[in-house]
């Protein structure tokens, strides 16, 4: 039991800590040249940190940013998004975001109405970022540990009662804090966005360059990835869109 519990508190950690930043000689090059104006330099400069492997929400808050003042819609939301996918709850991100969406011309219309009650729970859901939600898991865990030896150590039935019910309390707050934990770690792994990075992009009825065309998209507009075959990615938007665009056309947030 100890050794699971151990391995647990592991692996909590190691996830917690995994999106630490690395150094990148371009990112003070990139601050600097982005203040002077120049943001084609600051670009250049910035993707290059990303370009080795630098995972960031910073670095990509800027670069959206960057490409954003350069007059590029597409890749400021694609950068965007791929910092919101670091730090869900940044309102930085999320108000720099919402303003670029809002100037795209590609809406989709949402058929029916949202449950009002499942709405203030997908709030409640998404109010926590993951790393946040993480730390509230290994808290908890070890909060029922204590209590746990508590009970073990006290001699009072009246002192293991009182324990056993903030055990039972804790272990619903458990429960409730990995779920929506866990289904964040889902959406993380098998939820793929792009967003349109060209002036526009062909939604086409098979991944190949002579099939029918069927829509077309504009810059900046995300949709659902569903695969990739060869040069196309499958995509759907929305219920009404489904097809493939050629992936020189558009960006994948991972």
């Amino acid at each position: 039991m100890r050794r699971l519990l151990f391995v647990l508190f592991a692996i909590i950690t190691a996830f917690t800590t995994s999106n630490a930043a690395e150094p990148c000689s371009g990112l003070e090059a990139g601050t600097k040249a982005y203040n002077q104006g120049d943001y084609e330099r600051a670009i250049d400069e910035w993707r290059s940190c990303a370009d080795d492997g630098l995972n960031d929400a910073n670095l990509f808050y800027n670069l959206g940013n960057a490409y954003f003042r350069n007059g590029k819609l597409g890749f400021a939301i694609f950068y965007y998004k791929k910092a919101l996918r670091l730090q869900a709850n940044d309102e930085d991100i999320l108000h720099n975001l919402k303003y670029a969406q809002a100037m795209t011309r590609d809406k989709v219309d949402e058929d029916g109405e949202e449950n009002p009650i499942l709405a203030s729970l997908f709030r409640i859901h998404h109010a926590i970022s993951l790393k946040v939600q993480l730390w509230i898991v290994l808290g908890i865990f070890w909060v029922i540990a204590i209590a746990a030896v508590f009970i073990k150590l006290s001699l009072r039935e009246k002192t293991k009662n009182i324990f056993t019910g903030v055990i039972f309390a804790l272990t619903i707050a458990l429960c409730v804090f990995g779920a929506s934990a866990g289904y964040k770690i889902f959406v993380l792994e098998t939820d793929i966005t792009g967003v349109v990075t060209a002036q526009s992009a062909d939604v086409t009825s098979a991944p190949d360059d002579k099939s029918q065309t069927l829509n077309t998209l504009s810059e900046g507009t995300a949709f659902q990835v569903l695969s990739t075959q060869g040069n196309f990615a499958e995509i759907k938007l929305g219920e009404k869109i489904k097809g493939f665009v050629r992936l020189s056309d558009v960006g994948i947030v991972d």
